[in-house]
């Protein structure tokens, strides 16, 4: 088993809304690879809070279903008072394998990239669903052109960040566009990005209506490509804090 290095502190993020049936094991297996793992519990109404807090994780609880970039802006705010080499982010439903995590840390703790994006293109496409692959090519487009980083996988929410890149992160997009955003804000501000391939596992049926869910997250983005919006702190006003004692 490939790990990071003991002398580094990675620290990695998980954005939950309902995943009481995953969240145990991918939380004790992350931890195999990182110092801490944080769970954001973006209002679910099932036992992903305690499940998280069974594998060793810290929880910060949203008290209502607020979107994945609301959690993300919580975890990366609530970052600012600890010291680490890199932060990863992946999802708590099992479609990310933990033990890529080296490779997607790899880079930012050599000092060659700020965010490194896990690829699902760059190896084993063939293993991604046609429908999907239609729209995540029209939103790499959009995105690729919006942020003048071109990458072949700018929806994938399996990367890692250098803790200057977190500092100067202000998310403003709080649900499912929120990796073109940061993209966006990579691109803006000269941080490097690199990607590396990961391995992605779809289990069953999409949560969300592939079609309403692809043009929702369109429209966003074509808005975070245009215009550059106002700061907001809302994502983060009510978030409460657990862990195992």
């Amino acid at each position: 088993m490939q790990t990071v290095s003991t002398q580094a502190k990675v620290i990695a993020v998980i954005p939950c809304y309902n995943e009481q049936t995953s969240i145990h094991s991918i939380a004790k297996e992350t931890l195999k690879y990182v110092k801490n793992v944080i769970v954001i519990n973006d209002g679910s109404m099932d036992k992903t809070e305690e499940e998280a807090i069974k594998a060793g994780a810290l929880v910060l609880n949203h008290p209502g279903n607020l979107g994945k970039g609301a959690a993300l802006m919580t975890a990366f705010n609530y970052l600012h008072q600890f010291e680490y080499d890199a932060v990863v982010v992946l999802d708590g439903d099992g479609q990310h394998d933990p033990a890529e995590i080296v490779q997607i840390v790899e880079p930012v703790l050599n000092g060659t990239a700020d965010m490194v994006i896990g690829s699902r293109f760059l190896e084993g496409a063939h293993k991604i669903p046609f429908y999907r692959k239609i729209g995540l090519q029209v939103l790499n487009y959009v995105t690729n052109w919006g942020s003048r980083i071109w990458i072949s996988d700018s929806q994938s929410g399996y990367r890692s960040f250098s803790k200057k890149l977190i500092n100067e992160m202000e998310i403003h997009e709080k649900g499912f566009s929120v990796e073109s955003e940061m993209q966006f804000i990579a691109g803006r501000k000269g941080f490097k990005v690199v990607e590396v391939p990961i391995s992605t596992i779809y289990k069953g049926k999409a949560k969300r209506n592939p079609l309403f869910h692809g043009c929702s997250v369109l429209m966003r983005v074509l808005y975070y490509a245009i215009f550059t919006p106002g700061i907001s702190t809302s994502n983060t006003s009510k978030t409460s804090v657990s862990r195992d004692k």
